[in-house]
């Protein structure tokens, strides 16, 4: 999202004051006061700003509201979410052991999981996998799966944690473990979109004989 020029100058104001009201906004930005609301109007409605307290006056008048941004406003000022995960996989690798390492992405892996439906083993194996789709693409994946020739294929076209794994291919262990846990089957990497893929993709092996017929055609579509 990108903001009109005078609501980004408005939302800089706000950070680096902590809250002002239109007149010192009005002041600050050299415009008229109605435009100022106009534009405060706009950004509360998109949650960016919030009307707080009301400024008594030291005289007679009426009282001033002041504005503050919200939490949602962070989004629009640099951060380092980014280059702090790249450090700390670092610092990672450089004190644990590879195995120490494979275990912490495992982890990581069934940290997610927790927000997976918690009956995905007692269904039947096609509505399993249907979940199991289903909660990969709510974290990000785009998944869908293809059924050539008795084969169960698992694509994924998106990673979530692209510019991460191109630096830190371990992360690419946590989709391994959902892959397994979600379907209950196992799965064996074809292509990696890190490795040049323009998705990862899995073959995935079951103890169950899975009928093709039986998927959600929603599930296999590829057209995101």
């Amino acid at each position: 999202m990108i903001l009109h020029p005078a609501r980004q100058k408005i939302l800089e104001y706000l950070k680096r004051h902590g809250q002002a009201t239109i007149d010192e906004l009005a002041d600050h930005l050299d415009m008229a006061p109605v435009s100022v609301r106009h534009h405060l109007d706009l950004l509360i409605g998109d949650n960016l700003v919030e009307a707080s307290r009301v400024r008594r006056q030291a005289g007679a008048g009426r009282p001033k509201r002041l504005y503050a941004l919200t939490p949602h406003a962070d989004a629009f000022f640099p951060n380092q979410y980014q280059a702090l995960a790249q450090r700390s996989l670092d610092v990672l690798k450089r004190v644990l052991s590879p195995e120490d390492m494979q275990r912490v992405m495992e982890e990581l892996a069934e940290d997610i999981l927790q927000q997976a439906p918690a009956d995905l083993e007692s269904l039947p194996p096609q509505e399993r996998l249907q979940r199991a789709i289903a909660f990969l693409n709510s974290e990000g994946y785009m998944a869908f799966c293809e059924c050539p020739d008795d084969q169960y294929i698992l694509h994924t076209c998106h990673c979530p944690y692209r510019e991460l794994a191109e630096q830190h291919p371990e992360i690419c262990h946590i989709d391994d473990v959902l892959v397994r846990r979600l379907t209950g089957m196992t799965p064996l990497r074809v292509t990696k979109i890190v490795s040049g893929g323009t998705r990862c993709t899995y073959r995935l092996i079951s103890s169950e004989k899975l009928s093709p017929v039986d998927l959600d055609p929603i599930s296999l579509s590829a057209d995101y």
